[in-house]
């Protein structure tokens, strides 16, 4: 080679890329490159699932909210007085006298 040839820049690059050390020092920065873009990564999925435990959570509480609406709103139409009215109006059902009550013994 002449000297001319070792002068060449792009001759000067295969060469420095040819040494162990460079090969060595090139994996390691493509590693932590992928390790850096990993953990960018699972900080981001981290937020997002965060995120959606918290709607989650939200509809969570708004929905049991609405069951205990909902088991006061059955109990005030189960009550005992409710239910005797809506019979005596709707269908025309009243209490059996006294006199009309038996009982039956086994």
């Amino acid at each position: 080679m002449t000297t001319r040839e070792a002068d060449h820049p792009l001759l000067a690059l295969v060469d420095w890329f040819l040494r162990p050390a460079t090969r060595v020092a090139l994996l390691l920065g493509a590693a932590i490159l992928v390790s850096s873009l990993a953990a960018v990564y699972a900080s981001h999925q981290t937020r997002s699932l965060f995120g959606e435990l918290e709607r989650a959570r939200l509809e969570h509480d708004a929905l049991l909210e609405q069951r205990g609406r909902l088991l006061l709103e059955r109990s005030t139409f189960s009550a005992y007085g409710r239910v005797e009215s809506l019979a005596a109006e709707s269908l025309d059902m009243q209490v059996p006298a006294s006199s009309d009550i038996r009982l039956v013994r086994p």
